[in-house]
């Protein structure tokens, strides 16, 4: 039994049923992709995996005939330095803040309301705002990032600074330590594995940032691309490059959830069991 309130299919058995949906979804989208085409040829709404493999080949092993570039690795880097910087900045910032609001009342008191509204704000409704503002260059793109990413970090740190047992505090000064002992020795190690996992579940929204931001002001990137083949009804280039930003999400979720392993996390693993 796999789906018993007890059940634990085990790592194995885990990645094989992980895998069942992704199968599921891959041959439902063959079978509609086959009927589509039996009925239109030309069909370019559900292209044929071959078609794909085709325009991917070609994306990422053509050199552009204006650029001498190839597209792919152009675009790849692109929306890759706006998604690092963005989820850099906002990861220092959650860090940072989030802490000193924790700890802090008299800084709760005078920054929550203006945190509170600020995350309660759609990231892309101010979109338009941030391009006229900050203009259509990188800052804007990094912004629209951090501004999307970076202030709820600072709301979910500074929540869980204030779930540490005020004793363990107390208990510290009374044996002599310094704010800024207690800061650097108990409160900053203890949340940096709460930051990875927030940084974890950051990624998806953050690549939506990227590619809304790209998709309406950027000569380059994924998002560009992905807008840029809209006109042409190109999807079979268009699901492939979501399948790519789809796997570089896997990968950097995997890699994260490797590093929360490490023997200086095994107490956080052991307390989320």
């Amino acid at each position: 039994m796999f789906f018993g309130l007890h059940a634990n299919p085990g790592p194995y058995w885990g990645k094989v049923l992980g895998m069942i949906p992704l199968l599921l979804l891959v041959l439902g989208y063959m079978k509609i992709s086959h009927d589509r085409r039996e009925v239109n040829p030309e069909d370019k709404l559900a292209p044929s995996i071959g078609k794909m493999y085709e325009d991917v080949k070609t994306y990422v092993s053509v050199p552009d005939k204006r650029s001498g570039e190839i597209l792919f690795f152009l675009d790849a880097k692109s929306s890759l330095k706006r998604l690092g910087y963005g989820i850099t900045i906002s990861a220092v910032m959650g860090y940072v803040f989030g802490i000193l609001l924790g700890l802090y009342p008299g800084a709760r008191a005078l920054f929550n309301p203006l945190v509170t509204n600020l995350s309660n704000i759609n990231p892309l409704a101010i979109l338009v705002v941030v391009l006229i503002t900050l203009g259509t260059g990188e800052v804007s793109k990094v912004f629209l990032v951090v501004f999307g990413v970076g202030i709820p970090m600072i709301r979910n740190i500074q929540q869980a600074v204030q779930g540490i047992k005020g004793e363990v505090i107390i208990k510290q000064e009374t044996l002599g330590a310094s704010q800024f002992g207690i800061i650097c020795r108990i409160v900053a190690p203890q949340m940096l594995p709460c930051l990875i996992n927030l940084v974890r579940v950051s990624l998806g929204a953050a690549w939506i940032f990227v590619i809304a931001a790209e998709a309406i002001s950027a000569t380059s990137g994924l998002g560009y691309r992905i807008y840029l083949q809209t006109r042409y009804m190109n999807m079979s280039l268009i699901f492939s490059v979501i399948a790519f930003t789809a796997t570089i999400a896997f990968i950097s979720d995997q890699l994260l959830q490797l590093l929360l392993k490490h023997p200086r996390f095994a107490w956080y693993s052991v307390e989320k069991k």
